[in-house]
């Protein structure tokens, strides 16, 4: 098959394929509702003979090879300030440590992890491209100085990072450690010559492994400004400052994590050393009493490299294969022109994917703003590997009055088995506090991502993916391995196969489809010359796309019956009218307080769970799942699954109404079983009463329910608040109570749904007019006051932030909140008005 320009004969079917697209609805903006909808729609028509998959080989193999090659090395232990691995299990581990070292305290400051107390004026990446590189700053208050790296890497597997460190004033000392440790089969060693005085000049690791062959770390000394401290004290001639400092130690592969841990180990022995060789009275500089012993009998997979700094310092990290020209290899001299194209290409790209609109559109504040919350979220994507603790014995409890106390009780002790190991490609939602994949979080880090690259972000969605397991189940918390496991308190670190989470990793694909079909219209060609551009192969070849289509469609099937199946609901059983006697749903583990696995934790519900509640928020994301995949079966050509979904979406829409929709309080509410066995609705006008309206499943002449959530989030006594959407109605008698996690405070990622939900009924042609005149209204001030408060905070702190205060727009919650709260850039991008 050789694919030809749109403009010359195809062996697609394009008037099929337009056909096809008038028969699904297709908003002009990223539709929540669709979820998976539409994803494959330009490329159904693609032969699937043998001869056309032969054909196709050669794109598909040459596409993995590059998307390998570009994403293989990154920043990608997320819980690091700064951490390198490669996307390879049991492989070489790298990071960066530095404390003050101008007194003995300052080694309580030493900064290895990322941590929500670490006192700091903000810190993160500025500008960064996941497969290129960028420029991070972390303003480190506690050890007078702030650091910078600037990452680059190229596709034949060479990376480097120039570490630059600028103290409050030049009489500041800084003490950095760099470490490299290798897990798995493989070596790593000091090629450097080592003296019990230290190691003078540049140092060199030379190591191979089986997945990164033979490969060397140089560490250079920098250029001749920098300086060491100087001391008339005899230990100088022991450890003198101006040389680096070394140890290193054999480490079990789960343990080559703890590198903070070993440096203060060997920093013990050394101040041991140190009390026996000098006399009390003889006091040690700080930044000599703390230094490695210089040692290599006990040549190990870990190695350290020491050095200590007075004033501004700079010296540079450099990797590369040793199988690679040397005119290939990154070197200093070449490492500037590298990043400063790097940088260059993520400003050009970054433009491109994000084209802010008014009042938002010519600030070079608010474009330093929205780059640095991009970055961060692209930045913080990580590689986990590792076992999952599950705990499979709870599915059959939850289905009895009464077994949420006995659930209860076996959660708090968190009992269950490794599985696994499992991989999994991920942003976090925060890197001091959340550094793990979160399924329900993750659909929205990538609605941005999408913009910038839908070849990465589709890369992260089959990673996620590849997790269902034969039930179809994904756990809500990825928490691989022990360095993941050590941010997680005990009782939360076990996973169960009956709890689901928001699906919303399915928001993505309707807007690649849209994309595609643009594609598909525009004059550009699809001609396969051996070469690709990395960001939007998937939209410009079909191939691609059909290819990823075909192997994804099963485990999303599996899934989707995994949430229909374990999270179904009792209808007939306590005599309630409805549509259908089947979609009902209910969420699994559910304590009077909590509904963790809803994801809006203390958001109230029923005083009491029981088993014949139904939950208004979960039907809605199951509706959603099955418009997407309904499409997804129409363009796959699965005739039998399309009739089939679409008699399940029919029935969700309707019993929506029949089932949650209160008439009395004008709003959708949870259903209970109250003392007389009878079914009552639990109502409170906040993000779950207006889910129906937030995925788009209220038809779009429902005029009553639409005027109502209008109504209900432009009211100030109760949803409207001058810097978002609160959680919960103002008027509500559960406001602000308790925890109030999600009891009020504003959350960024309902609140670009209920925007983009306001325009989608705002520009329906079958919107009432007064519904288009109140969507209007409402939008164009929800989008100023939403992007004007994240903004302002940051500015005030510093950092972004997991939630804001309804009442003062104070940020509050996790610092460093890079997840959902980066959907403020999309925000930005949306028009001024409808």
């Amino acid at each position: 098959m050789n694919c030809q320009s749109r403009r010359r004969p195809s062996p697609y079917n394009w008037s099929q394929f337009n056909h096809k697209l008038k028969m699904v609805h297709w908003p002009h903006f990223l539709s929540l509702a669709n979820l998976i909808a539409l994803s494959w729609l330009c490329v159904v028509f693609v032969s699937s003979s043998p001869q056309s998959v032969l054909k196709s080989a050669p794109l598909i193999n040459e596409y993995a090879r590059q998307s390998n090659s570009s994403l293989l090395w990154g920043p990608y232990r997320s819980n690091l300030y700064f951490g390198i691995r490669p996307r390879i299990p049991k492989s070489l581990l790298s990071g960066l440590m530095w404390y003050n070292a101008d007194s003995y305290d300052g080694l309580k400051n030493l900064r290895h992890t990322c941590e929500q107390g670490d006192a700091m004026a903000g810190y993160g990446w500025q500008q960064y491209d996941p497969r290129s590189g960028g420029h991070q700053v972390i303003n480190d208050l506690d050890n007078f100085v702030n650091i910078s790296t600037d990452f680059v890497k190229t596709e034949v597997g060479s990376w480097a990072v120039r570490v630059k460190g600028v103290p409050q004033n030049e009489q500041r000392r800084t003490t950095v450690i760099f470490y490299s440790g290798l897990e798995g089969h493989g070596k790593l060693d000091l090629e450097s010559q080592l003296t019990p005085e230290g190691i003078e000049g540049p140092v060199e690791l030379v190591g191979s492994s089986p997945e990164l062959g033979d490969f060397s770390i140089e560490v250079t000394t920098g250029p001749s400004t920098n300086r060491h401290p100087k001391t008339s004290h005899v230990v100088d001639k022991v450890r003198p400052s101006q040389n680096s400092h070394y140890a290193s130690l054999m480490m079990p592969d789960d343990n080559v994590w703890l590198a903070k841990e070993v440096f203060q180990t060997f920093i013990e022995d050394n101040v041991s050393q140190f009390s026996a060789l000098f006399d009390e009275a003889d006091m040690i500089p700080p930044w000599s009493v703390f230094t490695l012993q210089n040692r290599d009998d006990l040549k190990g997979n870990v190695h350290m490299i020491q050095r200590t700094y007075q004033g501004s310092f700079e010296f540079d990290i450099l990797y590369n294969p040793i199988e690679i020209s040397e005119s290939s290899k990154i070197s200093s001299r070449k490492l500037g022109d590298l990043l400063e194209l790097s940088l260059s290409e993520f400003d050009t790209k970054f433009k491109r994917a994000f084209q802010f609109q008014p009042p938002f559109d010519s600030s070079l504040k608010h474009e330093l703003f929205a780059k640095e919350m991009f970055s961060n979220l692209v930045g913080g994507i990580g590689y986990f590997y590792g076992t999952s603790i599950v705990d499979r014995s709870l599915s059959d409890l939850d289905d009895d009055e009464g077994d949420w106390e006995v659930e209860a009780a076996a959660l708090a002790s968190g009992v269950g088995k490794e599985e696994g190991p499992f991989e999994l490609f991920t942003a976090v939602p925060s890197r001091p506090f959340f550094p793990r994949g979160f399924y329900w979080d993750e659909g929205f880090h990538l609605i941005p991502v999408l913009d910038y690259d839908a070849d990465l972000t589709l890369e992260v969605l089959k990673s996620w993916f590849s997790l269902v397991d034969g039930d179809g189940w994904i756990a809500r918390e990825q928490i691989l391995g022990p360095e993941a496991r050590s941010k997680v308190p005990t009782e939360f670190r076990t996973q169960y196969p009956h709890y689901a989470n928001p699906p919303t990793l399915m928001l993505l694909f309707s807007n690649i489809a849209k994309r595609a079909h643009e594609w598909s219209q525009s004059e550009h060609g699809t001609n396969f010359d051996g070469s690709l551009v990395l960001g939007n192969a998937h939209i410009e070849y079909p191939e691609l796309l059909f290819s990823y289509a075909e192997k994804i469609y099963p485990e999303l099937q599996s899934h989707y019956e995994w949430f229909r199946r374990t999270q179904k609901g009792e209808i007939r059983q306590w005599d309630r009218e409805a549509f259908s006697s089947k979609e009902g749903y209910r969420w699994r583990g559910r304590t009077p307080n909590h509904c963790l696995t809803s994801g809006l934790d203390d958001y109230p519900r029923a005083a009491m769970p029981h088993p014949g509640e139904l939950h208004v928020d979960l039907l809605s994301w199951i509706g959603m799942m099955t418009r997407s995949i309904k499409e997804i079966a129409r363009v796959l050509g699965k005739d039998d699954d399309v009739e089939m979904y679409s008699e399940i979406e029919e029935a969700i829409v309707k019993n929506l109404y029949d089932l949650h929709w209160d008439h009395k309080e004008q709003m959708y509410c949870d259903s209970t079983i109250d003392d007389y066995e009878e079914s009552v609705h639990v109502c409170h006008r906040g993000y779950v009463s207006l889910f129906p309206f937030m995925l788009q499943l209220i038809p779009e002449d429902s005029t009553e329910q639409l005027l109502a959530a209008i109504n209900d989030i432009k009211d100030p006594g109760g949803l409207w608040s001058p810097y978002g959407i609160r959680s919960l109605s103002k008027s509500d008698e559960f406001f602000g109570t308790k925890e109030n996690y999600w009891r009020g405070p504003i959350w960024i990622n309902m609140n670009y749904m209920i925007l983009e939900s306001l325009r989608y009924y705002g520009t329906s042609e079958t919107s009432s007019a007064e519904v288009k005149s109140l969507s209007s209204e409402i939008y164009k001030e929800l989008r100023v006051n939403i992007v004007n408060n994240v903004f302002n905070r940051w500015e005030e702190t510093g950092f972004a932030w997991e939630q804001y205060d309804s009442n003062t727009g104070k940020a509050q919650g996790v610092k460093h909140f890079l997840g959902w709260t980066s959907l403020v850039i999309k925000i930005m991008a949306m028009p001024e008005e409808l």
